[in-house]
């Protein structure tokens, strides 16, 4: 739906009247009785007085008799996304929610979706939203103000009782989510929901103490907005960890295995949507998901820490349930040695940013029909914690021998 807005912005835009600025600019808005209006800028003598082309399209919409707003595409020439000026963006929410779409196109489509919400705070000045959103951009204000001296080479993705990995990063500043517009805050049991900005393995490292899953209620891109930003704060390597139900019934609860291949049974894609071209393709190679060199550096770093590790798939469900036996036998053919709640959609999103990705999870039982035992999370958290001392040597040795 929302390419046809597209459309209608770019051909309107042709018809600009901009001789003083040459930046033409197009407008589409969709009405909520679904009519298309669209508007460009007009210029005159007096630039840079005249009318914007939001302004245009929303006395269009006017003149046919409509007075609400329920999205609206916007695009200007060149590289540089066109973001509503003040005036528009006061403009639009007289006749649109703050929940209203707001998409920032550029010659190939949609690049960025926001929500009228993320504008108003910048309508009383003339800042663009170039490539970051608000809530990015207020977050990596929040980061600098804390840790102005560091720049995290990497970002770790904590899981499920993992706390004494974050006990071990030196020098550590931490920062609650809640302080981060934009960090999503776990409410589970094990993810402390805290950013902690320090050094592991001499590396800096931004790690994050928690993640919110898809049965908490999160969307599938939930993880994407902090993973781009602490890409552009220049981190170029996520390890994400997880605690994880072994398909292996050679391997006992508290087994290490580095990721080397990853299974999606979620159903979701953090990338469903429009693609923004500033930060990746919009259909990235998975063929190399795991980095090769990190899979080797897991195997350098188990024998520098004297911490075995094993290889394998790691197979991601929705949940919040366990899974039968019959799902285990059924991923078990499919080639998984693993099976949790997260970390594939986070390191898709990731390797669209362009990370260099490695993963580990800690085994802390044996799947559904593969034990007698009943599976139940406070179970999960206590392995998680009793193998963490463990992958803390691991981590370390990890960025020791990759720098990062």
């Amino acid at each position: 739906m929302s390419q046809d807005l597209y459309r209608a912005a770019l051909a309107i835009r042709e018809r600009a009247y901009a001789p003083y600025s040459n930046y033409k600019v197009g407008a589409a808005i969709r009405g909520a009785g679904g009519g298309i209006f669209v508007g460009a800028n007009v210029e005159n003598a007096a630039y840079p007085q005249g009318n914007c082309a939001e302004t245009s399209a929303i006395a269009a919409m006017i003149a046919a008799g409509e007075t609400r707003i329920a999205e609206v595409a916007v695009i200007g020439t060149g590289k540089t996304l066109c973001t509503p000026c003040g005036g528009c963006r006061q403009r639009l929410r007289e006749f649109a929610a703050e929940s209203a779409k707001i998409h920032l196109c550029g010659d190939r489509g949609i690049r960025k979706t926001v929500t009228l919400k993320d504008l108003l705070p910048l309508s009383f000045g003339p800042e663009h939203l170039g490539e970051t959103a608000p809530a990015e951009a207020d977050a990596a204000k929040v980061i600098r103000a804390r840790a102005p001296k560091l720049k995290p080479k990497a970002v770790l993705i904590l899981g499920s009782g993992l706390g004494p990995v974050a006990d071990a990063i030196e020098g550590a500043v931490a920062i609650p989510y809640k302080d981060l517009p934009g960090f999503p805050t776990p409410s589970i049991e094990g993810h402390a929901g805290r950013l902690l900005l320090g050094r592991l393995g001499g590396v800096a490292v931004a790690a994050m103490q928690g993640r919110v899953h898809l049965y908490e209620g999160a969307s599938a891109d939930a993880m994407t907005g902090p993973l781009r930003l602490f890409r552009r704060l220049g981190a170029k390597t996520l390890i994400a960890t997880n605690a994880a139900g072994g398909l292996n019934p050679d391997w006992p609860p508290s087994t290490l295995m580095a990721i080397a291949d990853q299974i999606n049974l979620t159903g979701r894609n953090p990338l469903t949507g429009p693609n923004d071209e500033a930060v990746g393709p919009r259909f990235p190679d998975m063929t190399e998901a795991y980095d090769r060199k990190l899979l080797k550096a897991w195997k350098a770093a188990a024998k520098k820490s004297r911490v075995p590790v094993e290889e394998g798939v790691y197979l991601c469900v929705p949940g919040p349930s366990y899974e039968t036996p019959a799902e285990i036998r059924a991923f078990r053919a499919l080639g998984a040695d693993a099976v949790g709640m997260s970390t594939v959609l986070e390191v898709i999103a990731a390797r669209h940013a362009g990370y260099r990705c490695a993963g580990l999870s800690i085994i802390t039982n044996l799947a559904a029909g593969l034990s007698d035992a009943p599976l139940n999370h406070e179970d999960v958290v206590a392995a998680g914690r009793g193998g963490a001392k463990r992958l803390v040597r691991l981590l370390s040795a990890f960025l020791e021998e990759t720098g990062g």
